[in-house]
């Protein structure tokens, strides 16, 4: 019975002392931004372009006399993102644009299957690894020629529905800093001729 007493403190003291001894574990915590800028961004390509002389199709589209384009935004990433086409004093889209007609930004609808869809909202949502297609109406104070159309097209994008609310994104510089800052993305674009649009599209 000694013996077995002995043994039992021999064990509860050689317990106690590797506790003494033994490294809690404690769990890490590292914080994590809600998004990562390494996740990356969309990009974009312009696939076509035409003109639009005079008004003929502001009633139905809102587009003026110009040139419209064909735009195509994918998003690689895992991540849904926004990219922000309207033109409301926050974050504007910008051309940039180096052929002879000087031409601006003005309005932008969805294109689906084929055919001219509704307004763009402020936030346009391109869901993770997906696209989405859109068709741009860039306006001019000049004759909307047949002519060359060279330059680029610059848009910002965030992961939120609030226009520069995302924290990874300064979007500083601005454009027509070029290249403009984190949070914008750049289509360039060069077409030879811009023939007239047909049905309001390229």
């Amino acid at each position: 019975m000694t013996e077995q007493r002995e043994d039992r403190r021999v064990s509860r003291r050689t317990i106690a002392k590797g506790a003494a001894w033994a490294i809690p574990a404690v769990p890490l915590v590292v914080a994590t931004p809600a998004y990562a800028t390494s996740a990356g961004g969309p990009n974009g390509v312009i696939t076509n372009a035409c003109k639009q002389p005079g008004a003929s199709c502001q009633n139905q589209y809102g587009f003026v006399k110009g040139y419209t384009f064909l735009v195509t935004i994918n998003n690689p990433t895992a991540i849904n993102l926004y990219v922000y086409p309207t033109v409301d004093g926050t974050l504007d889209p910008f051309f940039a644009v180096t052929s002879s007609v000087p031409f601006a930004y003005s309005t932008a609808r969805l294109y689906t299957g084929g055919a001219i869809g509704t307004p763009l909202p402020a936030a346009l949502l391109v869901p993770a690894g997906g696209s989405v297609q859109i068709i741009v109406n860039a306006g001019t104070n000049s004759n909307s020629a047949n002519t060359d159309a060279v330059g680029r097209l610059v848009m910002a994008w965030g992961h939120t529905v609030v226009q520069g609310a995302d924290p990874d994104h300064p979007y500083t510089p601005a454009p027509p800093t070029n290249p403009p800052g984190e949070g914008w993305f750049t289509m360039p674009f060069s077409f030879a001729s811009t023939p007239p649009c047909t049905n309001c599209q390229p």
